[in-house]
């Protein structure tokens, strides 16, 4: 069985991950296997020719090896929504293949597989995955955890809540919800009562 682990910013995404890797369960996390894909030379050639120079690393000019700022990229493409979709268009394609690699190494030894993907239903992955699992924290939690967690200002990470589809849809689309609102006590009992669900 293949879980797709999804949420908001804040929600816990990644606490439930350590925690399903800690009870022997494999967890993919879709945000390092895009870290690695930035890396590759023909993606990075596809970025620069779309996005300019300007989101490039500064040189190193020992090695000559270009490399992608995150940061540089993040700011030139999420001013407009045209160029997200661009962004998007070179980067899912790679990162999936690369998923999907992964979960069939996988399943050679394991019956279910978890992959996390903060950004599930909006790059339109549902398919991907037997079941869809939502970790869950209202909007309060989520600005309290975030805050802490970053050090961001309050009106950034309002601005991040409310650019991410809403929580309400995405409890709407998703098949089980482990609500964490709580502590890590309360979180370990949710956890426990998905996987005796599961029956996994």
């Amino acid at each position: 069985m293949i879980v797709g682990l999804t949420g908001g910013i804040g929600t816990g995404k990644s606490t439930v991950s350590r925690k399903l890797r800690e009870r022997g369960y494999p967890v993919i996390d879709l945000d390092v296997i895009s870290r690695e894909v930035i890396e590759y030379p023909e993606v990075i050639d596809e970025l620069v020719r779309n996005f300019g120079n300007e989101i490039l690393e500064n040189q190193n000019n020992t090695s000559g090896k270009k490399s992608i700022s995150r940061n540089k990229l993040r700011q030139t493409v999420f001013k407009e929504e045209k160029k997200v979709s661009v962004l998007n268009s070179i980067m899912h394609p790679p990162i999936v293949k690369e998923m999907r690699r992964q979960i069939e190494e996988l399943r050679k030894s394991y019956k279910t597989v978890f992959v996390e993907v903060q950004l599930l239903f909006e790059a339109k992955l549902e398919k991907e995955f037997d079941i869809i699992v939502l970790v869950y924290a209202d909007k309060k939690t989520q600005l309290e955890r975030v805050l802490k967690r970053d050090g961001r200002s309050e009106g950034e990470v309002q601005q991040i809540i409310n650019a991410q589809m809403d929580m309400t849809e995405k409890r709407r689309l998703s098949n089980y919800i482990i609500e964490n609102n709580g502590d890590s006590e309360m979180l370990d009992l949710e956890i426990e009562k998905f996987i005796k669900k599961l029956g996994i």
